[in-house]
């Protein structure tokens, strides 16, 4: 029976509370400290669960214990109960479970205050980890999660359990990170003061006590150095927790092991000695049922890889060379000790402003991890930084205090990984180094340059190095590189845009090239800003053969606006019998003909099935040339408001959302050679409780100035309606056209045809004279064939 229970014990997980971290302990009263004891006692069954009501009604600690405050706003989240006096010698339960449950909670009320007055109004405390012996552990005050940042291990206060929230059981590493980083901004903000290379610290002696060097002695002299540094006589007297110096069999053993990991990576043993690689036996977790350490952890093989700054270790990362027997995958174990925050990169000392011998640095390959800068340097790249916590560093941070270490290199070559948060990386990395960055493209399938490496030699990472391509080289424009354009241009032999099909007058505002940008157009309401826009459109694609696309929110029918663009070709009111010139069948068949000319000229998109955004548009076009194989020219988006407007996420003002939003459209426009015209609507519709509209100027757009400071052209549409005066036609005013060499800002008259066709005038006397005289030119009804 006693067998049993020892082997039950044996395989049970260890439970952790307050009194098994130092530091909340000492916090403790005697008295609290023997009601932990008197509650393990119980639940290991030494003493009966019922002596608690007994105890309780002689113990003054109880009631004192009542004081403590439980119905704390901070502790939402607890399902127990929050009533102390629930553990009174008056209510204390005489069976065995509600005596155990009353006397947790109200350890857990202990357990909560004690650590709240510590933290001083933070997060979590810091305490020393009873797994691995380091004070890096901390433990969360609302509801006791623990997480150690040396061996990783997380857990929680056994008295705090029932404060965990559903989905808690496991400490999210982030949490504290995210703290802390708050923390770190708002200090940074106050009083920051920038790192230098001499506020880095060498490792501690404990830490150099586990160091040994992967490969035999080759003199004496090199191992008495190597004992007098990493071993001294002295060490244990000084540093209890350094390990003692291993024998020589047990080295063997390490560096054989170690050895085997460096040939499966085709890492060269002379790079390894260069940069100081060393190897260490570190721990991890180990399965509780099997190992014999009552702390579940166990000692395996690792590499060291050291980071020296002025010869001296300044961070260790310690990486697990263990092979799965079955799988053969190498284990992904990996802690690191570094006395300084933020972690310096690897391979720092490589270029030191002071090192001896030093040499202009041509390039600088920046990779994600310790291995990838080891083979780029067996591949004969002498200058390589890997970063110090892979993906998930502070770039900036991390490399402040090296600034002008890093500005020697001619240029930067950003070798990541392929996996998502090595794209995150590179990102961040090109954002960093901007003007100087060049990115590798590794084969498909391999997620980084030491897969590369390992598959197919070091030709090919050569290769790809030499390939990498410059960030800003698209955004350069190298005279020496574009002389033959630069003369053609000169002589004269450029485009030169195309007549738009209006008229000469339209000709002398708008004329467009084959570049693409961006247009804006705007009115006031009900003046004509569709409608002017459908036969301009229906001018673009009869007579200089351009296929427009329409977005168009104020079509929803979308076969109407296909017969409005079809009445401005035909130049007619009444499609059904051409204003009765054509039988219904002679009528079929004419507009049988247009619909075919439109079906290869015209697409209109229907967006019923959600509210569209910029990203959205930009795909749907992509998607519908890449289908058809053909270009589009102009792309209408009629009106902006309908767009859901998402640059800049929920925080970003209006301006700031329109700017994002037309400087994508712009970009995209020029990249694919597409004008994109938006309508908008203006800032003020009426002024001063008068029906009397103000007059547009080039900042009237509602929204944002950005929409005159981005546009290639800006035009506004003003219908004139006062049948009386004669004076029935639209003003169509160009406020600005960015390349003034083929067109001007100016204003145009049009008089509007009953079919929608809009026709230039000279001046608004021959609008007024055409209305009062009733007449129609012959031109202005002649179908377009």
């Amino acid at each position: 029976m006693e067998e049993d229970q020892q082997n039950q014990n044996k395989n049970e997980k260890p439970r952790y509370y307050a009194t098994d971290f130092n530091e909340i302990k000492e916090n403790l009263s005697d008295e609290e400290k023997l009601l932990f004891e008197r509650y393990k006692e119980m639940l290991s069954g030494i003493i009966p669960a019922d002596s608690a009501s007994s105890a309780s009604a002689n113990d003054d600690v109880f009631s004192s214990g009542s004081s403590s405050t439980a119905n704390d706003a901070s502790f939402a989240t607890s399902s127990s109960p929050s009533n102390d006096d629930a553990f009174s010698s008056s209510s204390a339960p005489a069976n065995d479970a509600p005596s155990l449950k009353t006397l947790l909670n109200h350890l857990k009320n202990i357990s909560q205050k004690t650590m709240k007055q510590m933290a001083g109004g933070k997060l979590d405390i810091q305490v020393t980890c009873p797994k691995c012996g380091k004070r890096h552990c901390f433990i969360k005050v609302d509801n006791g999660l623990t997480h150690c940042w040396s061996c990783n291990w997380s857990g929680y206060l056994e008295e705090m359990k029932s404060l965990l929230g559903k989905g808690s059981g496991k400490v999210n590493g982030n949490y504290y990170a995210n703290a802390q980083k708050k923390q770190q901004d708002e200090h940074k903000a106050k009083d920051y003061v920038p790192m230098l290379p001499d506020d880095f610290r060498e490792i501690d002696a404990e830490t150099r006590s586990w160091l040994y060097p992967i490969y035999p002695f080759k003199t004496q002299e090199e191992q008495q150095q190597f004992i007098d540094h990493f071993h001294p006589a002295n060490l244990l007297s000084r540093h209890p927790k350094s390990r003692p110096l291993i024998t020589a069999s047990e080295l063997a053993s390490l560096q054989a092991m170690v050895q085997r990991y460096i040939q499966a990576m085709k890492l060269s043993p002379d790079i390894i000695v260069q940069e100081g690689v060393m190897c260490a036996w570190m721990k991890q977790t180990a399965d509780d049922t099997k190992s014999e350490d009552p702390k579940g952890v166990e000692m395996v093989p690792a590499i060291a890889y050291c980071n020296y700054l002025d010869g001296k270790i300044i961070n260790v990362k310690f990486r697990s060379v263990q092979q799965h027997p079955i799988t053969g995958e190498w284990s992904k174990l990996f802690c690191q000790v570094s006395p300084t925050k933020p972690c310096a990169p690897y391979g720092i000392d490589s270029i030191n402003l002071l090192r001896p011998d030093a040499q202009p640095i041509r390039q600088l390959i920046i990779t994600e991890g310790e291995k990838d800068r080891l083979t780029l340097m067996t591949c004969g790249f002498p200058y390589v930084l890997s970063i110090a916590n892979g993906a998930c560093t502070n770039i900036e941070e991390s490399h402040e205090a090296f600034d002008e270490w890093i500005k020697q290199a001619g240029e930067i070559i950003i070798c990541g990984d392929t996996d998502r948060p090595g794209r995150r990386l590179v990102k961040l990395l090109i954002e960093q180094y901007q003007t100087r960055a060049k990115v590798t493209t590794l084969p498909q399938g391999k997620k980084d340059i030491s897969e590369v490496y390992e598959a197919f030699g070091s030709h090919e990472v050569q290769r790809i190095i030499a390939e990498a391509q410059g960030i800003s080289d698209a955004d350069i424009y190298d005279l020496s590189e574009h002389k033959e354009d630069i003369l053609d241009i000169m002589m004269g032999n450029y485009d030169r845009g195309y007549e738009v099909g209006m008229g000469g007058l339209t000709d002398g505002i708008f004329h467009p090239t084959s570049d693409g940008g961006l247009i804006i157009l705007t009115g006031r309401p009900n003046s004509g800003k569709t409608d002017f826009l459908n036969c301009l459109m229906a001018h673009l694609m009869y007579h200089n053969q351009k296929r427009v696309a329409f977005f168009s929110f104020e079509k929803p029918i979308k076969g109407k606006h296909v017969r409005e663009i079809a009445r401005i070709a035909l130049g007619v009111r009444n499609t059904e019998d051409m204003d009765g010139t054509e039988s219904p069948e002679e009528a079929r068949q004419e507009n049988r003909r247009v619909l075919d000319f439109l079906s290869e000229h015209m697409v209109d998109f229907d967006t019923k099935t959600r509210l569209p955004d910029s990203n959205y548009i930009i795909g749907m076009m992509e998607a519908m040339m890449n289908r058809k194989k053909q270009k589009i020219d102009y792309l209408v988006i009629d009106p902006y408001v309908f767009i859901n407007m998402t640059e800049g996420g929920s925080r970003a003002t209006e301006t700031e959302k329109v700017r994002l939003m037309l400087t994508k459209l712009q970009a995209w426009s020029r990249t694919r050679h597409i004008w994109t015209v938006v309508v908008a609507h203006p800032r003020i519709q009426y002024k001063d409780g008068h029906e009397a509209f103000p007059p547009l100027d080039i900042y009237s757009v509602a929204g944002s100035a950005q929409w005159a400071n981005l546009a290639d052209f800006l035009l506004t549409v003003n219908r004139i309606s006062k049948p009386e005066e004669g004076k029935m036609f639209t003003i169509v005013e160009m406020l600005k056209v960015r390349d003034q060499e083929f067109c001007h800002p100016g204003k145009v008259y049009y008089v509007r045809q009953p079919c929608g066709r809009y026709d230039e005038r000279e001046s608004e006397n021959d609008c007024i004279a055409e209305v009062m005289q009733g007449k129609v030119l012959a031109k202005d009804d002649e179908p377009w064939r």
